[in-house]
């Protein structure tokens, strides 16, 4: 038996919790280098940490105007569940390569059981728990990143 939408968001909100003041396991091996699959180019993983970086936060912005639409009334049950549908893969499919596994998860679950909401108020109330959960991945990717290599980059003095 699969899990119910209820069941995927009370995971994903204890998931949530248990990342709060701890950086998640896959996050930390992204910045220490520990890919399995060696994501990146050229022997260097940087590039993997800045894309990454980039598109989680873009698409936590993205989650947040989606969930915008959903709210508004023109917007039907089915209309919410095809958006997610499209926007979604596009961006997860990649956050999986670059080591974000449970968030892979979490959406191959949620993409999976679109069909079984019943109400817009129930999808809503899912996706505002996602959302907080990708809101809490895109906070560890910005806290870990490594900002100081800036200090290598400084504009010429006139």
């Amino acid at each position: 038996m699969s899990k119910t939408w209820k069941e995927l968001q009370k995971e994903i909100a204890d998931y949530t919790q248990e990342m709060w003041l701890v950086e998640p396991k896959e996050l930390a091996d992204i910045h220490q280098g520990k890919l399995e699959n060696r994501a990146g180019s050229y022997g260097q993983y940087f590039s993997t940490i800045d894309h990454a970086n980039g598109m989680i936060r873009d698409f936590a912005n993205n989650m947040y105007k989606i969930l915008v639409s959903f709210m508004n009334p023109v917007f039907t049950l089915e209309a919410c569940k095809v958006l997610v549908a499209n926007v979604h893969p596009s961006y997860i499919d990649y956050m999986r390569y670059s080591n974000y596994l449970h968030w892979w998860q979490y959406d191959q679950e949620f993409i999976g059981m679109l069909d079984t909401f019943e109400t817009k108020e129930d999808f809503i109330e899912f996706y505002k728990t996602y959302l907080m959960f990708v809101n809490k991945l895109t906070a560890w990717s910005y806290h870990s990143f490594p900002h100081q290599l800036g200090a290598f980059f400084r504009y010429e003095q006139p």
